[in-house]
């Protein structure tokens, strides 16, 4: 018969005829299909309810949102039906899907702390009674062992003679037939997994009856009359379907769009790659297990600070940005100048001092390098710049050599001046500047709020030991020597930044751990230096983790252990109590697994500087949180018993006193914090530090 005579008879156009595509067909699968052999719907399921390894949604370009955030506050119950295509194009899959379906539901569980009832139904290609659909009638279970039951029915049946499916049937039967609840507070979803489209709406075969049954309208009508939100996984199918797959996807992708999109839900179209790397990526780390903290609120929040208050008095903290002392038209941020280096150095002191917090390098070259490809002057780059940071005061200026010495200019600006507020001069030698900058701050005789609160930091005590510290630390070193720890510390800050690309922070932190290894190998090595190697080697762990790089973590975090050693063995060296509290509480806890001494030890930093907000007592508060929660192999050791009501404590300190710190976005995204509602969203925390320990 010739072909137009089967166009004529079947009533299809070319589009038609592509769209049903006969499986079994020897098809010809490009290079780079056969190259990508590992199955994605696995991957996506793997992280989509994961507080911690869930794809970052605007790093995701196309993708349309963060599945958690479809979860309702205040539901009383989630019911979801996984309406899997079981045919042979999703052999690949299938099993992936099985295995990943109770980590699905247990994710899904903890992250909306609520009853979650399941329903597993597939689909193949006929109308018969008894097709497509396999397991509707089991209706929805909350009981584990039943729902893998239903988990266990997932097996591969024929989809042919046709590439398109009858997921349209599947899908309104699915919706008509189980027992959705009534509740209109509940939660109700259906989870579509397919690679297929349904077929087009000409088509109709009477002897295998494929056809279509219902427009892609009336199943959205149906699922809107039901409260159901519908949600789509698009697969690509196994290599000997290929050329259907890409012959249809675009059909695919508008029906499960259309149908996710018009109910309020969401889709993962895998068939992108960027979406696939992004997915894959996230499901290469490790899973952490959980600890159960508890809710926290905006209440929570407050009261922790008018306890505060009452018992410290005005806890009012001054935010600086410091930019690298570099004219305004030559600005650079290559850790190599000198001027980078210096506003490194200002940085890392000013941010050790009571009641001041630093704005972080990276977020101001960020601002600064959109703020110069904009339409503001020059002359009012310092105020848009303070605006943007939300800084009370920036720090800009100019550093020049004269031979030995140093000479620093700075300028001091606010928000609302057009003109610096203050200027500040000094100089010296590399390793006496420091001292003498601060020295000189109290002697503009300053006036404005910020500048008297900065004035009052630098007379601190702890303000007169680093004074101390710099020559201690930078005397010991050449001229080459002390360029390069300084530029090791703007390369180590810039890496603490998690919103960054793991690679190029990795790249960074290489590069700091190659400037500080031969200083380390010195036998005249000071502490300062192995506390840099260590901090740079623990971020470099936690970096390589969230890569799923498990076997270099693991490594990076043995030669972490093995430097913090060598600063606690020369801690004494340094005039700097604060520091020699840290990396004794960080030896105790992560060399010698004494956790009542690591607890004693961080809760004398939180008590010392709790009063002035110490840049320390955050950390120690982090480090707190995570030893109550059982993390580090607490929750294993013999002489510790660990206490969520203390972990939620310190995270509710890192939330009232640090709001804009890297700690409290952390806590913010695993607990699924609402600003609307001004709460968690889940009562659990992740214990990252299990991933990293290692045996020494």
């Amino acid at each position: 018969m010739r072909h137009t005579e089967l166009l004529r008879r079947f009533g299809l156009t070319l589009a038609g005829l592509l769209c049903c595509v006969l499986i079994g067909n020897t098809l010809t699968v490009s290079s780079l299909f056969a190259q990508d052999p590992q199955p994605t719907a696995a991957s996506a399921l793997d992280s989509i309810f994961n507080v911690r390894t869930a794809p970052d949604a605007k790093s995701m370009g196309i993708f349309q949102g963060s599945f958690l955030d479809a979860i309702r506050p205040e539901t009383p119950s989630i019911q979801i039906a996984f309406l899997v295509d079981t045919t042979e194009s999703m052999a690949r899959e299938l099993p992936g899907i099985r295995a990943k379906v109770p980590q699905v539901i247990a994710d899904l569980k903890r992250a909306s702390g609520t009853k979650v009832e399941v329903a597993i139904v597939s689909f193949a290609d006929s109308g018969k009674s008894n097709k497509p659909l396999v397991g509707v009638s089991n209706g929805f279970s909350g009981d584990d062992a039943a729902v893998q039951k239903m988990i266990d029915s997932l097996q591969p049946q024929s989809g042919k003679p046709y590439f398109p499916e009858a997921v349209d049937l599947a899908v309104f039967k699915t919706i008509q037939e189980l027992p959705w609840s009534e509740d209109e507070k509940a939660t109700k979803w259906l989870m579509l997994i397919t690679d297929a489209p349904p077929y087009d709406t000409s088509f109709d075969e009477p002897k295998t009856q494929s056809r279509r049954w219902y427009e892609t309208d009336a199943l959205v009508n149906v699922a809107n009359q039901r409260g159901i939100n519908i949600h789509g996984l698009l697969c690509e199918s196994r290599p000997e379907e290929h050329e259907a797959f890409e012959a249809t996807v675009d059909k695919t992708r508008n029906f499960m769009g259309q149908l996710t999109s018009r109910t309020g839900g969401l889709m993962l179209d895998l068939s992108f790659s960027q979406i696939k790397e992004k997915v894959a990526s996230a499901a290469k780390r490790p899973r952490a297990d959980f600890a159960f903290v508890g809710a926290i609120t905006d209440d929570d929040i407050n009261q922790a600070k008018q306890e505060a208050q009452k018992q410290f008095g005005d806890l009012t903290s001054v935010r600086v940005a410091i930019l690298p002392h570099v004219p305004w038209n030559a600005m650079t941020f290559y850790h190599e100048d000198p001027g980078v280096r210096f506003a490194s150095q200002l940085r890392y002191t000013l941010g050790r001092l009571p009641g001041i917090k630093t704005i972080s390098s990276r977020q101001i070259e960020s601002e600064f390098l959109r703020l110069k490809s904009g339409p503001v002057d020059q002359s009012q780059w310092p105020q848009a710049l303070c605006l943007r940071l939300r800084a009370d005061i920036l720090i800009v200026g100019d550093l020049r050599a004269n031979r030995d010495l140093q000479d620093v200019q700075s300028q001091v600006y606010t928000a609302n001046s057009a003109k610096p507020i203050a200027a500040i001069s000094a100089s010296g030698s590399e390793d006496i500047l420091m001292a003498s900058y601060l020295k000189a701050i109290p002697e503009t005789r300053p006036t404005m709020g910020p500048m008297v609160l900065l004035a009052k930091a630098v007379s601190s005590e702890q303000a007169s030991d680093l004074r101390e510290f710099w020559p201690g630390i930078l005397g010991t070193l050449n001229s080459k020597e002390q360029g390069e720890l300084l530029s090791a510390m703007d390369l180590i800050e810039k890496s603490v930044d998690v919103s960054v690309d793991p690679s190029l922070r990795v790249k960074d932190l290489d590069w700091a751990i190659g400037l500080l290894k031969p200083m380390a190998a010195n036998p005249e090595a000071n502490a300062f230096t192995y506390a840099l190697l260590a901090s740079a080697n623990y971020n470099l762990a936690k970096t390589r983790e969230e890569q799923g790089l498990a076997a270099d973590a693991k490594s990076d975090m043995q030669d972490a252990i093995g430097y913090l050693t060598k600063a606690f063995d020369g801690r004494r060296q340094l005039n700097d109590r604060l520091l020699q509290a840290e990396i004794e509480a960080d030896h105790a806890l992560l060399v010698r697994k004494d956790f009542p001494a690591a607890v004693r030890r961080y809760q004398s930093i939180t008590e010392f500087s709790e009063a002035s907000l110490l840049k320390m007592a955050l950390r120690a508060h982090w480090m707190l949180a995570g030893v109550q929660c059982g993390d580090w192999g607490a929750s294993e050791a013999t002489d510790f018993t660990p206490d969520t009501k203390l972990a939620r404590q310190h995270l509710i300190h890192i939330l009232a006193f640090w709001p804009e710190s890297e700690e409290a976005h952390v806590i913010q995204k695993y607990m699924r914090w609402d600003s609307g509602d001004g709460k968690t969203g889940t009562p659990y925390f992740p214990k990252e530090g299990d991933l990293l320990l290692t045996a020494n």
